[in-house]
């Protein structure tokens, strides 16, 4: 990726880049990291800055290489979001081919499906609600998170995407110094301090953060991690790889979402009838 020949002149992971290396307890050199280096933390998320972009298109791809074993299985996600206003979108999610999820909002009515054979179940949406929105957001969390405090996040120089002003950040693992010295830690002993359930191998990528809004409009990483042994579990030595990508564009024209084809829409009595409800009793005549 474009941040790679940066990371690796600042030394911030001494890792072997691969599969089958001999020592997995390498040890990041700190005293060659710059004193000038300082590490940024971007805006934090939140879905009521969204609305300020007004209508946009949302787009991820989440791929994840599994371990030999078998034990962690490999993953290709693809999610999509248009959001045309407050209370009118549209969301589905799919696998490697298929579609897995989709949910549509048109006003006061909420349309979901679990796969592109079935009908769409009809419910009552609450008014203004975003949790659609915090739904794309967590995507970029539920990435990041195993690696706990180890990201960094390094401010490059600013520039424009579709005509709206950028920050630009590369991300990488920071160097991990134990608290009563200055010599590195291993990766492990890191990862115990911390309380990960990973061991972090790699991580690198690019973020690009609109500077109106504080919201990301393009977000690149990469990065492997070996999960941590676990009660009745033994997690093979190899690491698990994965790539995301995700942009938010937005667009001056409002997209335009309506309800799905009467025919593709379950009847409202069928939709209640699908519910398991408590039996009814009544007593019977002269019960106490």
């Amino acid at each position: 990726m474009r941040s790679w020949a940066l990371l690796a002149s600042l030394l911030l992971l001494a890792a072997c880049g691969g599969r089958g290396c001999g020592d997995p307890e390498l040890i990041p050199s700190v005293g060659e990291v710059g004193p000038a280096l300082s590490y940024e933390q971007p805006p934090a998320d939140s879905p009521g800055t969204l609305l300020e972009l007004g209508p946009h298109l949302w787009e991820a791809t989440f791929k994840k290489q599994g371990d030999a074993a078998g034990i962690h299985a490999g993953k290709v996600a693809v999610s999509r979001l248009v959001w045309a206003e407050l209370d009118y979108y549209e969301f589905q999610e799919f696998g490697e081919e298929d579609l897995l999820f989709e949910e549509r909002r048109v006003g006061p009515s909420l349309y979901r499906r679990t796969s592109g054979d079935t009908r769409f179940g009809e419910f009552p949406g609450l008014p203004g609600e975003t949790l659609i929105l915090q739904r794309s957001l967590g995507a970029w969390r539920a990435v990041i998170s195993p690696y706990g405090d180890h990201v960094a996040y390094l401010r490059g120089e600013d520039t424009t995407i579709d005509g709206r002003s950028v920050r630009v950040y590369s991300l990488g693992l920071t160097p991990q110094v134990a608290p009563t010295s200055d010599g590195a830690l291993s990766l492990e002993a890191a990862a115990n301090l911390a309380g990960l359930a990973i061991t972090p191998v790699e991580l690198s990528g690019s973020l690009y953060v609109d500077v109106e809004t504080g919201n990301r409009l393009l977000a690149e990483v990469e990065g492997s991690f070996v999960p941590r042994r676990i009660v009745g579990n033994t997690d093979p030595s190899d690491a698990i790889h994965f790539t995301y990508r995700e942009s938010r564009s937005a667009s001056q024209l409002a997209a335009t979402i309506l309800a799905p084809p009467a025919e593709q829409v379950r009847s409202s009595d069928a939709s209640r009838k699908g519910l398991p409800r408590r039996a009814k009793t009544r007593p019977t005549p002269g019960a106490p």
